[in-house]
């Protein structure tokens, strides 16, 4: 296993109690989505982050709680664009956690998507605790920047509209994609800095689908269900790589492919560009 303290020090800033002399500032509001698409954008420096499904078709309901003294927030909702913006910036940063003391933060985003609606997310969060729950939705686009942070990625439920583009970028930290196989997406970019990640392919809306994984320094699993055919190709770093791949997977060149590769209906094509560490490819 891998432990990466530089996670949890640039954590230290955004994580911890508010002190009891700190006002809280605590936002709510709730949005009517009208038209087909739907254009969601964050920009957050740090905190606690939770995307989910929500409750009724057109609506999109926004909470953030931040420190009044140490963050600024910003909600901005265009009814003719159809775009919400929602930002969280930090005054300074802190690189050592004082719990009740005045470098502490606290701070936490929920929001609450339409299922009527397509999507078209954009995130970026610098650090924190990100959790996205996307099952059941309408994503049209989903893009997710990171710098440090424990991320978690899950198509719970099939997404109800073909994806064009799925794009992960996580610099450090610990991350779990799961449930790809759900995301309904042709082509996917996924790239991993330093840490553990997890990528689950389990689902049921893998036709003909493709992703780019590149890989820096980690250990790094791969789930891929059995009944869909699977063509891989991994490049190594060196002698500084290893690979596991299942038994059942037959060599032909510079390729991996499942046994039942040639006779299955559905395919999965990995392309994946190890670096430092362990890949272990694992069929469920």
């Amino acid at each position: 296993m891998w432990h990466f303290k530089i996670v949890w020090i640039t954590l230290f800033a955004i994580a911890g109690i508010a002190s009891a002399q700190q006002s809280m500032v605590k936002y709510e509001e709730t949005f009517n989505v009208r038209g087909k698409s739907f254009e969601v954008n964050l920009d957050i420096d740090g905190g606690q982050v939770e995307i989910v499904r929500g409750e009724h078709g057109h609506e999109c309901r926004v909470s953030m709680e931040y420190t009044k003294e140490k963050c600024d927030g910003d909600v901005r909702f265009n009814k003719k664009r159809n775009r919400l913006d929602v930002e969280l910036n930090f005054r300074n940063w802190s690189f050592w956690k004082k719990e009740h003391g005045k470098n502490s933060f606290n701070a936490r985003i929920i929001i609450e998507l339409p299922n009527n609606v397509s999507i078209d997310l954009n995130t970026k969060i610098k650090a924190g605790e990100i959790d996205l729950t996307l099952g059941d939705m309408k994503i049209r686009n989903f893009e997710l920047k990171n710098w440090a942070g424990d991320v978690t990625v899950d198509f719970d439920e099939p997404n109800r509209i073909a994806m064009n583009e799925f794009d992960v970028d996580i610099k450090v930290g610990n991350v779990k994609l799961l449930n790809l196989g759900n995301a309904n997406f042709e082509e996917a970019d996924i790239n991993g800095g330093v840490g553990e990640m997890q990528i689950d392919f389990n689902g049921n809306k893998i036709e003909r689908s493709m992703a780019r994984i590149d890989l820096d320094v980690g250990e790094t699993t791969i789930d891929i269900p059995d009944q869909i055919g699977v063509k891989i190709k991994v490049s190594k770093f060196l002698f500084l790589s290893n690979v596991e791949y299942p038994h059942w997977f037959d060599r032909r060149g510079k390729y991996y492919y499942s046994k039942n590769y040639d006779e299955s209906d559905k395919s999965l094509y990995l392309v994946i560009s190890q670096g430092i560490g362990q890949l272990k490819i694992r069929v469920d």
